[in-house]
């Protein structure tokens, strides 16, 4: 759901909702995830903007440190083709 002010189109959803409150143990996303993982990669492997993917700071955080961890482990590919 996005909210306007001034002109401004705000996020005002989480892209995870049911990660990250206060009773949730372990990482937002894991390395392991490989799937949930390539949905934020373009066709190039590149991460996307947290525009584009609809996550906020925190969600965009631990998907970066997740791809670059699945990325050292060969689960994902670091450029190219899907």
């Amino acid at each position: 759901m996005t909210t306007e002010e001034g002109g401004k189109t705000f996020h005002t959803e989480r892209r995870f909702p049911d990660r990250g409150g206060p009773n949730w143990v372990g990482p937002l996303v894991s390395y392991r995830e490989v799937e949930l993982l390539r949905k934020f990669l373009t066709p190039s492997s590149k991460l996307m903007s947290r525009k584009r993917g609809g996550t906020d700071t925190q969600e965009q955080k631990a998907l970066k440190a997740s791809v670059k961890h699945a990325r050292f482990l060969a689960l994902i590919p670091y450029r190219g083709g899907m």
